[in-house]
């Protein structure tokens, strides 16, 4: 961020990004979208959202850090729709619940019989 403050100078998040800050440059922009969000930046790219969400991003002359976290967890710039199915079903808030977004993958057959998942992953063994 150019003027040199942190997320942590405001706890209420309400300041702006500069337009001219160094979100423009792909790195940098997932540098502070990992501080913002809490996953890290191999994490973000993971996703398959990162150069989209960028995109997303610059095309928005006013940007603040809620917006981004939103773009992340949700895939979509607060009040739009999100960019892409992709960006629907990629949104972080479904990997910090471990669940599938509805419709975008069965669980197969039976699954509602079977408890949910925990935090642990899968191993495919059925208790």
């Amino acid at each position: 961020m150019s003027d040199d403050r942190t997320v942590d100078d405001d706890p209420y998040g309400n300041w702006e990004l500069a337009e001219d800050d160094e979100l423009a440059d792909l790195d940098e922009f997932l540098r502070v979208c990992a501080e913002l969000t809490g996953f890290d930046v191999p994490e973000l790219h993971a996703t398959g959202m990162a150069h989209e969400h960028h995109h997303t991003t610059l095309a928005h002359p006013v940007r603040d850090e809620h917006a981004l976290v939103h773009l992340w967890y949700v895939g979509a710039w607060p009040g739009e729709a999100p960019s892409s199915a992709s960006a629907h079903d990629q949104g972080l808030v479904w990997r910090t619940f471990r669940a599938s977004p509805p419709g975008s993958a069965a669980p197969g057959h039976g699954s509602w019989a079977e408890a949910p998942r925990t935090g642990e992953q899968p191993t495919g063994e059925h208790r």
